[in-house]
């Protein structure tokens, strides 16, 4: 079906790549000289599908700066190198490496060094890296747990002040359940939204994904945004076998929540870390397998044909689209808006897609300061610009299904402390043993190894 190149999950060496059609999926075929060869499922449906989900795709307009420059090639010149495709929709900034859980599922290694964190003068010189990088796209304040700091709400004010007007906090809830006057602060300083964890409605599946029971907490997080008035996006991270059969009972649970609830963003399981052996075709969860839960899992009222690749080169890395809360509480696609190519009410099709989704997320991931929470508004254009329900997904590739044209078109980029611009796949890629492309090993040293 293509070729593309990937890494040895083993050595992390640059290898070709082929993607095959066998039994009505799509799997990516690779074989490193030194390790044998690898067999990843990456799409539960026949090839006619796959090819369709990218067709009129296009690419971003690259780095507006280049930080690196080519040497080894993909994916060991990251920072944005001059021959990425696509600028940052999102870009994630870890704050510290702390966590107040300890969570099985972690791809941050939070934890693993408690006396990192960086300081207001590097958390600057990261500001000014991606607005030169990149320019003003989101910035998801990440970690580790960024709500372990005090000082996160001066963070998000310094950002607000160099230029950036859309900021996610993306946390596990625990700290803004227990202390309203924190999430108060965040808010006052800047904040747009909280990027809630929230894998499923039951304890069971915190119990096995976090540790620790937290469906009382993720209630109470919810309920102290309601009363601040900041939107929320639920982000469950989807994994076979723990909580893939509770997709419909999120969007439904979500549903109760608007308008204080934006959107629902799924991110179906991937295998950074030590992980010795393959994971098998059971163990993931492709785009089509969480399209068809949709559609199933919600007798119908949302359907396969709601949801829309992502409008970029390579569009097999997410699905989104928009829903409107109707007065008799049924969730109405507007599927025009899934790509960013109708936002508000003007037309999005000649930006480029990363500047679709940027005001995608921008328009729809906050909530409207004068919005009430009366959801029998019957005013259409009041339900449109309020009583509404984002549902978007993106499966983060690991180093079994890595395809080196996806890496090159991504969207969602990390910035480091020291001034780096890498590609989010990259960054948290892993060996079999654990060992990371970015952190603690040099890639231009594997290349050349």
């Amino acid at each position: 079906m293509g070729e593309t190149e990937s890494l040895c999950p083993e050595c992390l060496k640059r290898i070709p790549a082929t993607k095959v059609a066998d039994d009505g999926k799509v799997y990516l075929e690779k074989t490193c000289p030194e390790h044998g060869e690898y067999r990843t499922l990456i799409w539960r449906q026949d090839a006619r599908h796959y090819k369709e989900w990218s067709k009129g795709s296009e690419r971003g307009s690259g780095p507006a700066c280049s930080f690196t420059v080519v040497d080894r090639g993909c994916p060991y010149d990251c920072g944005l190198c001059p021959e990425h495709w696509t600028r940052a929709c999102t870009m994630v900034m870890e704050v510290t490496l702390r966590c107040d859980l300890g969570c099985p599922i972690c791809f941050a290694s939070a934890g693993s060094d408690h006396g990192y964190e960086p300081d207001m003068d590097t958390i600057r010189g990261m500001y000014e890296a991606v607005m030169v990088g990149v320019g003003a796209c989101t910035i998801q304040l990440s970690g580790g747990e960024p709500t372990v700091r005090d000082d996160l709400p001066r963070i998000v004010a310094l950002g607000r002040e160099m230029g950036f007007n859309h900021i996610l906090i993306n946390t596990n809830g625990v700290r803004i359940a227990r202390e309203p006057d924190y999430l108060r602060r965040l808010k006052e300083s800047g904040a747009s939204a909280i990027y809630l964890q929230f894998d499923g409605v039951s304890d069971a599946v915190y119990r096995h994904m976090r540790g620790q029971e937290l469906y009382e907490i993720k209630n109470r997080a919810l309920a102290n945004c309601a009363r601040a008035r900041i939107g929320v996006i639920l982000v469950p991270t989807i994994v076979p076998g723990v909580n893939e059969h509770q997709i419909g009972e999120i969007v439904q649970f979500a549903k109760h929540w608007i308008p204080i609830i934006k959107g629902v963003h799924l991110q179906p399981v991937s295998y950074f870390g030590r992980y010795p052996h393959p994971p098998g075709d059971e163990d993931r969860i492709t785009i089509p397998d969480v399209i068809r839960a949709l559609e199933s899992q919600t007798g119908g009222e949302l359907e396969a044909a709601d949801f829309l690749p992502r409008h970029a080169q390579d569009a097999h890395c997410s699905f989104s689209s928009f829903f409107i809360l109707t007065e008799e509480g049924r969730l109405q696609a507007l599927s025009s808006l899934a790509r960013g190519r109708v936002t508000g009410w003007g037309s999005c099709a000649e930006l480029p897609p990363e500047e679709s989704s940027r005001r995608f997320m921008s328009r729809h991931w906050r909530l409207d300061e004068g919005c009430c929470r009366d959801s029998k508004s019957d005013d259409f254009y009041d339900r449109v610009l309020n009583y509404y329900l984002t549902i978007t997904g993106m499966p983060f590739q690991d180093v079994w299904n890595l395809d080196m044209d996806r890496l090159r078109g991504c969207c969602g980029h990390v910035v480091t402390p020291d001034r780096r611009i890498i590609p989010f796949c990259a960054y948290y890629l892993t060996s079999t043993t654990g060992e990371r492309l970015y952190t603690g090993t040099s890639a231009a040293k594997i290349a050349s190894s």
